[in-house]
């Protein structure tokens, strides 16, 4: 998911640039097959995010744990050097490699077929290769549907907001899903949609500043999306002089331990220990690279956090509607671009 669009054209000019040769194809180990011993990781950024480069890394360690494999993790390698972080990985001996940004995905293909080691990408459902590659996808917008609800029963001036960081699918299908969940309840308020930037994933100051923005304009409930980005959203929701309480839902991970000001309503958690640990399975089975892996309500992947904030009726209410989405029994509109969250918030 992460480092999107503008990451991954670079890097695919940079594989271009370097090249793969014929000789660093003709030395690649085959460790496709057999047990997983030894697991890896590479991040675009540091693990203490409470986002999406720390919940990779915790689901890392806790698969590798349940199936008995050691870690490699290397954080914050950024973009620039890929390539030669992923080689490294693969000459080192990991048996499983997760790539953890989709902005990986170009180089990270290369590298699994270069030296046959399984390699895990995300958001790219053609990333297939029998042995070598597949994917991770989410359904976020279930888990951000259930946040809509909670907002719906929370807010108290009728006004609430969605930011995004950055102009993202993933983004997208979560703002789509929380207004689908906000308007099962609340059919009049109003829902404020903005985006911090094309590519403000880590853009604290312009989430600091977005927020600021959207509750100035009443709003008592503000979802957003991160990444670095949510560092500004809390500190912008902390120090709010409104007049009335202003409370944040957050994405992928929980930042309660920073939460000074009690402030914090939920979070729409993404938990991947699962799709990985089920990864290394396969890959022992012998039948990795013939599927995907997606983070769902139902596989656990996905979930709101029930905070102390939330009253036993409201989360009644939500564990209601859970099981209605596990069930099939909800169908949440699926949003790609910002005219389609538009048209949900109406």
């Amino acid at each position: 998911m992460r480092k999107r669009l503008v990451a991954a054209l670079l890097l695919t000019g940079l594989v271009s640039a370097v090249g793969i040769t014929a000789g660093g194809a003709s030395s690649a180990r085959s460790t496709a097959a057999g047990k997983v011993t030894k697991v890896a990781i590479a991040t675009p950024a540091k693990a203490s995010d409470y986002g999406w480069n720390q919940q990779g890394l915790n689901g890392a360690k806790a698969a590798a744990t349940a199936n008995g494999a050691t870690l490699q993790s290397i954080t914050n390698i950024g973009y620039n050097n890929t390539q030669n972080v992923l080689r490294q990985l693969a000459q080192g001996g990991a048996n499983f490699i997760i790539a953890h940004a989709s902005g990986y995905d170009t180089i990270a293909n290369r590298i699994a077929q270069q030296y046959n080691v399984p390699t895990i990408t995300y958001d790219v459902p053609t990333n297939l290769k029998k042995g070598q590659l597949s994917y991770v996808t989410t359904s976020s917008q279930e888990g951000a549907y259930l946040a809509g609800i909670l907002a719906a029963h929370t807010t108290k001036t009728h006004k609430v907001g969605i930011i995004i960081s950055a102009s993202d699918d993933n983004w997208y299908k979560m703002s789509g899903g929380f207004a689908a969940g906000f308007r099962s309840v609340d059919k009049t308020s109003k829902i404020f949609f903005a985006t911090i930037s094309p590519t403000g994933y880590d853009d604290a100051a312009g989430g600091k500043r977005v927020a600021q923005s959207i509750i100035a304009q009443g709003a008592d409930v503000i979802f957003a999306m991160g990444d670095d980005a949510s560092f500004g959203y809390l500190q912008a929701i902390s120090s709010a002089k409104a007049g009335h309480k202003v409370w944040y839902i957050g994405d992928i991970g929980d930042m309660t331990p920073i939460d000074k000001q009690h402030v914090l309503l939920s979070s729409v958690l993404w938990n991947f220990t699962g799709v990985f640990s089920q990864a290394i399975k396969d890959i022992n089975a012998g039948t990795y690279g013939t599927h995907g892996y997606n983070l769902t309500l139902a596989n656990g992947g996905i979930s709101l956090l029930h905070s102390k904030y939330i009253s036993a009726g409201v989360w009644s209410d939500i564990t209601a509607a859970e099981k209605q989405i596990e069930a099939g029994k909800i169908s949440i509109p699926v949003a790609h671009t910002a005219g389609a969250v538009q048209k949900l918030l109406a």
